[in-house]
């Protein structure tokens, strides 16, 4: 089982008009190159979710997605997660 250590990185997209918010999330690992896919979420909520289905706990969760909701872009630096985990996810191809 391969893990992977790397930093996520949260962008909020404000909308314009017609568009609405959004949070990208992206993983990028420390070396090497991994075919990673953008997560697009709708809301606050949604993120929350998102970053307590892949380990983090509920409290570091609202924090880093607080953080990015206020901040526009965020770098949750030391995940390490397996490649199966990050697939489930939707990161990883």
């Amino acid at each position: 089982m391969l893990k992977l250590v790397g930093n996520l990185r949260i962008t909020t997209s404000r909308g314009s008009g017609q568009a609405r918010t959004y949070f990208e999330v992206v993983f990028t690992p420390y070396a090497g190159t991994i075919n990673s896919h953008p997560v697009r979420l709708g809301n606050h909520d949604d993120l929350v979710q998102f970053l307590i289905g892949i380990g983090l706990s509920e409290d570091v969760a609202c924090r880093w997605a607080g953080r990015a909701r206020s901040e526009g872009v965020v770098l949750i630096p030391s995940i390490e997660r397996t490649e199966s985990q990050l697939k489930a996810s939707g990161l990883l191809a």
